[in-house]
């Protein structure tokens, strides 16, 4: 059977999301700049419409106008079906969504915000979930006994609080305390400076920027002085990135059973984070620090190398603590807005095989060695013929590098979003691409939204993935001997079954 290695794969995933191609679940998805969504253009003078997030299509709300002191709602009502067009060919996906949102002014400097969210995915109940998951035909080279016990998670219902904070608003601070969301980046939907709120993995990078973060309770304190803002977050509350649900169609990585997490809600385990904002030589900036958890886990393992059968290693997982210095910038050059983003990071651990230089017949540090790193990305905005066009570079770079890494020293990925408004048509046309460059990797997600009404639109859409699949580990044959794999780490390539159409229905109130 094959015997996985749980802990390069985890840094790749790392290094995908966070800044490059190993940032989205582990050391390899927390070493390389990923986009994870459509940018949003919404605060551009060049792009005044949104065009990320759930709400890509903004209208008023239907709620009649009323005095400060009433409750104001807003929200929608979503169907999201889904079709993999690859064998085994199925609808994966056929989840209703109710979105709430609800604000009140207790006086003038006093304001509350709810926002509940609550689904529920028919797909499971009627199509086979093994087909659904396409596990036989992604995991063909496992023995039958072994696929048939994976397990069979379902994201086939639930309901969340998404948002329940209260605003006291001062002359110059103001107070925001309770669950929330923290957005510090300027490149939307790449994880660069933007690390306070952990995301959520069940469809991958592919759910709208306000389902994929997750909420923190936090205490958040802006104090206002002309052109700058000091920022101070305090977040007692700890969660980290969330995988897929195990045995799920968008399974990649899983937790380690026996991870150690720290304790929340205390003042030692506390995540603090300070921001400076300005306005400068006509050009937004922010500085930044973040005293934070690495939102996955350090996959410590005791392994015995060398061994004539392969051996299973004992995991030590746990979560640690990093620094990150950053600063984000934001400039209109003639008609281009030119953003960019960058921080320098310490305490981040990435993962190493086979290497034994004490010659002690284990693998070194635990399989994991501590290095510094830089995150940097940089974008443009522009206009050209009626489209909005927005490209993008992120790189992870390791300072202190060990050729024994499964991440690569530099780690890089470019993006494109395109998007077209055909305003007296009712249609929007959007397309994202990213290119993860050390894995050969691409994935695309064009869209068309038409407008129907004010408060109805259909959007379909593809999502399409290209590259190879993960391998790690060793083969054992028949008689026990071991055939040792060719180590390679990948993200969305391993999804290059995965490729789907989909249409949503959305109703907005």
């Amino acid at each position: 059977m094959l015997i996985r290695n749980v802990l390069p794969h985890v840094a790749l995933i790392s290094a995908l999301l966070v800044g490059g191609s190993a940032q989205v679940w582990g050391q390899s998805l927390n070493s390389s700049p990923l986009l994870t969504n459509r940018p949003s253009l919404t605060d551009d003078p060049l792009f005044p419409e949104s065009a990320s997030g759930d709400e890509p299509l903004a209208f008023p709300s239907s709620s009649p106008q009323s005095d400060s002191n009433s409750i104001q709602w807003s929200g929608y009502l979503k169907n999201e079906t889904a079709f993999r067009i690859k064998q085994p060919r199925s609808i994966t996906k056929m989840r209703n969504v109710g979105y709430l949102n609800a604000t009140y002014d207790f006086s003038p400097s006093i304001k509350g915000n709810f926002t509940g969210v609550a689904w529920y995915d028919m797909a499971y109940d009627l199509f086979d979930y093994d087909t659904i998951a396409a596990r036989l035909a992604r995991n063909s080279d496992q023995p039958l006994a072994f696929l048939f016990n994976l397990g069979k998670d379902r994201d086939s219902m639930g309901m969340e609080v998404r948002e329940l904070y209260v605003d006291f608003l001062f002359d110059n601070l103001d107070i925001r305390v309770g669950r929330q969301f923290v957005v510090w980046g300027v490149l939307e939907g790449v994880r660069i400076v933007d690390e306070v709120n952990p995301v959520d993995f069940r469809e991958l990078i592919m759910p709208d920027l306000i389902d994929y973060r997750i909420p923190l309770w936090t205490a958040k304190f802006e104090y206002f002085r002309g052109d700058d803002t000091w920022q101070l977050l305090w977040i007692p509350d700890l969660h980290f990135h969330k995988p897929a649900p195990p045995g799920s169609e968008w399974e990649l990585l899983q937790r380690v059973p026996g991870t150690t997490e720290p304790d929340s809600f205390t003042l030692k385990n506390s995540e603090i984070g300070l921001r400076y904002s300005t306005y400068i030589w006509n050009t937004d900036v922010t500085l930044s620090y973040f005293y934070t958890w690495d939102d996955f886990p350090t996959v410590f393992r005791s392994l015995l190398l060398n061994q004539n059968e392969a051996d299973n290693p004992k995991f030590l997982a746990t979560y640690t603590r990093m620094n990150m210095y950053g600063g984000t910038f934001s400039r209109q050059v003639g008609d281009m807005i030119v953003k960019g983003e960058g921080t320098y990071v310490t305490g981040k651990y990435f993962a190493v095989i086979d290497v034994d230089r004490n010659r002690d017949g284990f693998l070194d540090n635990l399989g994991e060695v501590q290095s510094d790193h830089i995150r940097w990305g940089l974008g443009l905005e522009f206009n050209w013929a009626g489209f909005d066009i927005a490209p993008g570079i992120t790189q992870w770079i390791i300072l202190d590098y060990d050729i024994a890494m499964v991440q690569s020293r530099f780690d890089n990925s470019i993006n494109l979003f395109i998007r077209k408004d055909f305003a007296q048509s009712g249609i929007l046309f959007e397309i994202l691409a990213i290119r993860f460059v050390n894995q050969r990797e691409t994935y695309l997600n064009p869209a068309w939204t038409f407008r129907l009404t004010d408060h109805f639109n259909v959007t379909l859409g593809a999502n399409f993935f290209s590259g190879a699949s993960s391998q790690f580990g060793v083969l054992s044959n028949q008689i026990g001997q071991p055939t040792v794999l060719d180590q390679r780490s990948q993200f969305v390539g391993n999804f290059h079954d995965n490729d789907r159409v989909y249409i949503n229905f959305k109703y907005m109130f």
